[in-house]
């Protein structure tokens, strides 16, 4: 594995459980900080039942129960449900916990590794690296992020183009200096100030994390300057409507680019799998990572550990690897690209579904589980239409009548 984040350690976690050795290769050494909102959609734990114990013992998870959108007109509603719509927590304990079970289960671990390149030899790959070193193996898993040098070397892309990306921030403050006045509700400003991007507000358990995303393309050609200032512009519009108490603290600001452009178009090739960011695993309409990369490094590590136990590592055995993901994630992936382009490039229609979602608590409620990951819009699209369709009606109605 290069990458010993939530998709490299989940690989190698499944690696290792099937007795194949497993070596993760991070340039970084643990716990490392990692840019990123830090969400995951409550199903982790349906989806991981075997790491949820160790996870809530090792991680400061916290519990979302209500959700308030906003759109960009100003329109907004809170989403409230029976349990937790999601879960927020901090990605330098998350990754260290997982790294450390992948660690526990067998699997091996160099850290401050920077991997520059792959070469195919008889019977395997080399890994190479800037150090010198060079690390032999049957089958190589590219969990090394956005900037992935495992996609690169196999083929897979040249790099995601701007079209594909989003600029984002984020700032993880401690509560003594940032707060929520209710911290089991986290913020969501969708089309921020009608710009393609959005705006988000997370509570967690011993801190606030908060920031803002917006399409490359468009950052460059509208916005451009440093993204500190726009980041800083969100919270402060956001305390001065009593959403957040407190202050930005520039110490604590990053800015990371993520890819929003769905899965690469193959992420398979003769003894490579590309998983998590290093295959655009990303759910281009809320920006969540996290859950994505576990499920596409268990797939792939899986995959990886069927090829190395029958000796055939090639292309055409591992693209069971494509098969698996798209069967389980593939429709939400998709979908959430078509959400992002009409409802970036349309504000009027964020605004009118936020503003019916605020006379009808059925809609509310499936539009804040799509968002989040946790209903599929598929199975939805026809009842949200026509909740859509009568909200819209209903509120035409009291308005004349006022």
């Amino acid at each position: 594995m290069v990458g010993g984040g939530p998709a490299g350690a989940l690989a190698a976690l499944a690696l290792a459980r099937r007795g194949v050795d497993a070596l993760v290769l991070d340039k970084k050494r643990f716990p490392r900080d990692k840019p990123c909102g830090g969400g995951i959609r409550y199903g982790v734990y349906r989806r991981f039942p075997d790491l949820a114990a160790h996870l809530r013992a090792k991680v400061a998870i916290h519990e979302i129960r209500r959700v308030l959108m906003e759109s960009p007109g100003g329109h907004s509603v809170v989403a409230s449900g029976d349990g937790p719509f999601y879960l927020t927590l901090r990605r330098t304990e998350l990754d260290a916990a997982l790294l450390e079970r992948a660690r526990a289960e067998g699997a091996r671990v160099e850290q401050a590794v920077r991997v520059t390149g792959l070469e195919h030899v008889a019977g395997g790959l080399v890994v190479r690296c800037v150090d010198g070193r060079a690390f032999t193996g049957r089958v190589v898993i590219g969990a090394d992020g956005v900037n992935s040098v495992v996609a690169r070397a196999a083929g897979l892309t040249p790099g995601f183009a701007d079209a594909t990306l989003a600029i984002d921030t984020m700032e993880e403050t401690p509560l003594a200096e940032l707060s929520m006045p209710e911290p089991d509700m986290m913020y969501v400003a969708y089309g921020y100030k009608g710009w393609p991007g959005y705006g988000y507000v997370f509570p967690k358990r011993d801190c606030v994390d908060f920031g803002v995303g917006f399409l490359v393309p468009f950052y460059k050609r509208v916005l451009a300057g440093p993204p500190y200032a726009h980041h800083a512009r969100f919270l402060a519009e956001a305390a001065a409507r009593g959403v957040v108490r407190g202050r930005s603290n520039p110490d604590n600001f990053k800015a990371y680019r993520l890819p929003l452009g769905g899965p690469l178009p193959r992420t398979w090739a003769d003894r490579v799998l590309v998983c998590g960011d290093a295959g655009g695993f990303v759910n281009a309409y809320t920006g969540e990572g996290i859950y994505h990369a576990m499920v596409t490094g268990r797939h792939a590590g899986e995959v990886a550990a069927d090829a190395v136990t029958i000796g055939d590592c090639s292309a055409a055995r591992l693209a069971e690897y494509e098969r698996r993901w798209r069967e389980e994630i593939g429709e939400e992936l998709t979908d959430s690209v078509r959400i992002q382009r009409r409802l970036f490039a349309n504000p009027a229609l964020a605004d009118a579904i936020i503003a019916a979602a605020a006379v009808d608590a059925r809609l509310c409620r499936l539009f804040a589980l799509v968002a989040l990951g946790e209903a599929s819009l598929r199975r939805h699209r026809l009842e949200m239409a026509w909740r859509f369709f009568l909200a819209r009606l209903r509120a035409r109605w009291r308005r004349k009548r006022a």
